[in-house]
């Protein structure tokens, strides 16, 4: 079993995505590096969710998967699946050269950055009521 304190430092690096997303959406900078960091602080705050709840780490990057596996423990998770479907996106589609690139508007970076906001204020109030 995983350390159980070790979810916290998934919600540390976490921050530091969402923050960087923060930074570069407010100076207008690639927005779908604004939505890859979105989905990356979203994946960390679900894998150290499970990583509290489970005690193990889970792998891969699914957010949609990790969502669902987080509505095992709380089944208001199923109401981020869309959420995390639209994320999901954002982790491949904007690091890669492509032939066809995903262009990312001013209003989708803002969508990812609400998305995340709203899922990481989900998980936190989680975290706290369980570590009451």
């Amino acid at each position: 079993m995983v350390d159980s304190k070790l979810y916290k430092e998934w919600f540390v690096m976490a921050q530091k995505d969402i923050r960087s997303a923060e930074i570069l959406f407010e100076y207008d900078a690639d927005y779908g590096i604004v939505g890859f960091h979105c989905q990356q602080a979203v994946e960390k705050y679900l894998k150290g969710y499970l990583l509290l709840q489970m005690g193990m780490l889970q792998e891969g990057h699914s957010l949609l998967r990790l969502c669902k596996k987080a509505s095992t423990y709380e089944s208001r998770f199923k109401d981020y699946v869309k959420d995390c479907t639209f994320l999901n996106t954002f982790y491949i589609e904007t690091r890669y050269p492509a032939e066809d690139p995903l262009v990312v508007e001013q209003e989708d970076a803002q969508e990812c950055l609400r998305i995340a906001k709203s899922i990481i204020e989900f998980v936190r109030v989680r975290v706290d009521t369980k570590n009451e």
